[in-house]
C-alpha cells in the first residue's frame, strides 16, 4: 500500500491529530499502509512557501524508507526556479503540489504553465489539489476558492508532457470520458479519497476508462480518516492485479520508486 495523499505539518484552523512525520508513519502503517508522499501543510500559508519545503525535509529525513517528500511552491514568487530544482536534485523530492487558490493564481496564468513545463522537464508528477479541507466546514480566514475538473483538465492538455495528480476531488468516469468512450486526458492521474464509492462501481468504472496505472490510492491523512479510502479501494469490483496498481504499485512507478 502507497498513499498517494498525505501532509505533515501544523494546520492553523483546527486541531490535526498526527501532523508530525512519526505520528503520521504509525498512524498510515497502523492501516497497512507502508510508504506515502507527503507534502507540509505550512507550504500553503508561508509567503515563502519554500521554507516549508525545507522543513519538510528536515522531518521526513528518518523516514526515507517511508515518505516521499512532495514540494509546495508558488510560481509568482520568485526564485521558484532555483527552490524547483532544489526540491528535486538536493532534497530528493519526488513530486511537486500546485495550490493556486492559497498562493492567490490561476493555473492557466503564464507562470503557472512555466512552473508545470518545468516539472515536466524533471520528470516529476504535479499533484493539484481540488481542495484541502471541506469549504463548507471552513474557518472564515480559510479560502473558499477550488479548482474543478476543467481547471485541471484545461493544464492537463496545456502542458501534454506533464503527469497531473488531481487529488480531493470528486470524479465519475462519465466526467472523464469524451463522447467516444474515450479518457480526456492520458496525462491526467485520479486519487480515490473523494471518490464516490457506490460499493465500488465507480472506482472500477474510472478505473476501467482511465487504467488502472492512472487511478492512485489517497487518503488525504491527517485531514481524514484513512479507512475509508481502504474500504473503496477494497470494496471495488477489480481484478488482483489491478488493485494491486490501485492500491501502490501505480504510484511507486510514477514517482519512480520502481
Amino acid at each position: 500500500m502507497f498513499d498517494i495523499n498525505t501532509a505533515i505539518g501544523h494546520w492553523p484552523f483546527r486541531r490535526i491529530p498526527n501532523q508530525s512525520a512519526a505520528e503520521l508513519r504509525r498512524h498510515l502503517e497502523s492501516h497497512g499502509i507502508t510508504g506515502a508522499a507527503a507534502a507540509h501543510t505550512a507550504g500553503l500559508f508561508y509567503k515563502n512557501c519554500h521554507d516549508a519545503n525545507l522543513e519538510l525535509a528536515e522531518a521526513i529525513a528518518a523516514h526515507d524508507d517511508f515518505f516521499v517528500g512532495v514540494a509546495t511552491l508558488n510560481p509568482c514568487y520568485a526564485a521558484w526556479e532555483r527552490d524547483l530544482e532544489t526540491c528535486v536534485n538536493g532534497l530528493g523530492f519526488r513530486a511537486l503540489r500546485m495550490v493556486p487558490q492559497y498562493h492567490d493564481y490561476s493555473l492557466s496564468d503564464a507562470p503557472a504553465l512555466a512552473l508545470v513545463r518545468a516539472a515536466a522537464a524533471l520528470d516529476i508528477p504535479v499533484l493539484i489539489p481540488s481542495r484541502v479541507v471541506d469549504t463548507r466546514q471552513r474557518h472564515w480566514l480559510d479560502v473558499e476558492r477550488t479548482q474543478s475538473l476543467q481547471d485541471i483538465l484545461a493544464v492537463c492538455r496545456a502542458v501534454p508532457a506533464a503527469r497531473i495528480v488531481a487529488t480531493e476531488l470528486p470524479v465519475t468516469a462519465g466526467a472523464l470520458s469524451t463522447p467516444a468512450g474515450q479518457p480526456v486526458c492520458g496525462n491526467l492521474y485520479v486519487e480515490t479519497s473523494r471518490q464516490v464509492s457506490c460499493y465500488g462501481q465507480v472506482m472500477a468504472q474510472v478505473v476501467k476508462l482511465l487504467g488502472a496505472d492512472h487511478v492512485l490510492f489517497g487518503s488525504g491523512a491527517p485531514f481524514k480518516e484513512v479507512e475509508p479510502s481502504l474500504l473503496k479501494v477494497y470494496h471495488a469490483d477489480l481484478d488482483a492485479d489491478a488493485r494491486c496498481q490501485v492500491c501502490g504499485r501505480a504510484a511507486r512507478a510514477l514517482l519512480g520508486l520502481s
